[in-house]
């Protein structure tokens, strides 16, 4: 160990040794932008792309990606455009899935990945969608693929209601306030979370504005997504249907977004699939409880 780390507990020495932020230039309709990402672990691992959700971003699996990397994987983990570090679109009607799926495959050939069968893929909600496409086509770079807590569909009434709070604007004075908020909207839809990781989910949704004040990581022009095409409207059931490889899909037992109608659905046509449920969840699994990242490096471990 370098004499210089030795003052550090384990886990800080961990990130400090296993993680770097990358980034790469992918084009819209206006021109450039900057795509951000976490390299976490051995750059000869098998990589996994980890896509965060509407809202989140790539930050939202370092308690995943800190406990993968022991198993050797390379996890990659992205901010979409107009999310955490990555830079936000000129035009909001970019935020769409053509736009996010041209930055993945831009994604891939930064990585000089891309060939079939030469990743895996962690999808939580929206990245589970982007997901869910992309294993559905002809030669996928997809060898293993878990989503977490979305379908091929999406009720529309879910998606009202998520329009309706990402449309407005939220302001917030310290990291602390934005903190209680995080906890008092997704406390109960997470599971469990350490007051550790709340700080460090809130330093990491925070974004400064010119007078000092401080807003969630991620611009409020995505929500015209859900006026000029919306995801309920987006019909991914005959990429489902094409669906080959292994697939573990995980689910919040009290979610919105990922009913129980919709998976009886799922699981009467398209792939055989494994199904984890997590009691005390909704949309959606944090994916940083012990117990939740224990089912996905099981699972992980057990298809290899």
């Amino acid at each position: 160990m370098c004499p210089g780390l030795a003052f550090l507990p384990n886990r800080a020495i961990l990130i400090l040794m296993s993680f770097s932020e990358k980034q790469f230039t992918s084009i819209n309709s206006q021109g450039l932008h900057r795509i951000v990402y976490n390299d976490w672990g051995p750059r000869d691992g098998f990589p996994v792309i980890c896509v965060h959700g509407l809202t989140g971003n790539g930050h939202d699996f370092d308690f995943l990606a800190e406990e993968l990397i022991r198993d050797g994987y390379r996890i990659i983990a992205v901010d979409l455009p107009g999310r955490g570090r990555s830079d936000f679109l000129p035009s909001p009607h970019d935020y769409n899935y053509k736009q996010y799926f041209h930055d993945i495959m831009g994604l891939l050939a930064h990585l000089g990945v891309g060939g079939p069968a030469s990743v895996d893929w962690i999808g939580i909600s929206l990245g589970g969608l982007l997901g869910i496409y992309l294993a559905g086509l002809k030669d996928t770079p997809i060898r293993r693929m878990v989503i977490n807590d979305v379908g091929p569909e999406v009720p529309k009434k879910a998606l009202d209601f998520i329009h309706q709070v990402i449309s407005q604007s939220y302001t917030f004075d310290t990291v602390h306030a934005l903190e209680k908020r995080m906890r008092a909207t997704r406390g109960l839809t997470w599971g469990p979370v350490t007051d550790d990781q709340w700080r460090h989910m809130a330093e990491h949704n925070a974004r400064a504005l010119d007078g000092g004040q401080i807003t969630y990581a991620y611009d409020p022009e995505i929500a015209v997504v859900f006026e000029s095409q919306p995801i309920g409207d987006v019909d991914l059931w005959p990429f489902w249907d094409s669906i080959a490889c292994p697939l573990l899909v995980l689910q919040g037992k009290q979610s919105v977004i990922l009913t129980g109608d919709i998976l009886k659905k799922m699981d009467e046509r398209g792939p055989s699939f494994d199904l984890h449920v997590f009691k005390g969840c909704g949309h959606v699994p944090s994916l940083m409880a012990p117990d939740q990242i224990d089912v996905v490096r099981k699972w992980l471990d057990n298809k290899s």
